[in-house]
């Protein structure tokens, strides 16, 4: 079977011209693709960091509580009259007071058990938070080669504080 003359060319043209727009359409999808995924987990990580809950009866303790290690007020994600957000420099989260109107401890349960903070200097971190008025369940605590500190919150949420 032949083609008239020059319908082979126009087949061809188009050919080419199609497998070119393929490929151009498939580098600009990966090129927006990566693009958008790296920039999407840049301003998730940045914009939205993790918020830890922590329930309580006491907002005022537990928020002085924070102060004393660090933490200040920030604006929170959640809007709610109930809840008070606080962010400390050199952490990855957000933690929100949330004030429970219920004094029962086994209804404020459920949340975060425990959180870590990396120190420079051990003993100096204790000492300052002992002048701050803060009680220590462990002062000089070593496993798997790292020493901490633990205390709990008044909540008696586990704080503890490491140095490598």
């Amino acid at each position: 079977m032949s083609l008239p003359a020059g319908h082979a060319r126009r087949l061809f043209l188009g050919f080419t011209c199609s497998i070119m727009f393929l490929v151009v359409f498939a580098v600009l999808v990966a090129y927006n693709t990566e693009a958008e995924s790296s920039s999407y987990v840049k301003s998730s990580v940045d914009e939205y960091p993790l918020t830890i809950g922590i329930y309580t009866a006491n907002p005022e303790e537990t928020i002085a509580f924070y102060r004393k290690l660090g933490f200040r007020s920030s604006d929170g994600l959640s809007k709610g009259l109930d809840v008070f957000s606080m962010e400390k420099e050199g952490t990855p989260y957000k933690l929100e007071i949330l004030h429970s109107r219920s004094a029962n401890k086994a209804e404020l349960s459920g949340g975060v058990s425990g959180m870590s903070f990396k120190v420079n200097d051990l003993t100096e971190s204790v000492s300052d938070l002992q002048n701050k008025g803060l009680r220590f369940v462990e002062t000089d605590g070593k496993r798997d080669g790292v020493n901490y500190a633990s205390l709990n919150d008044p909540n008696g949420i586990s704080i503890k504080l490491f140095q490598p």
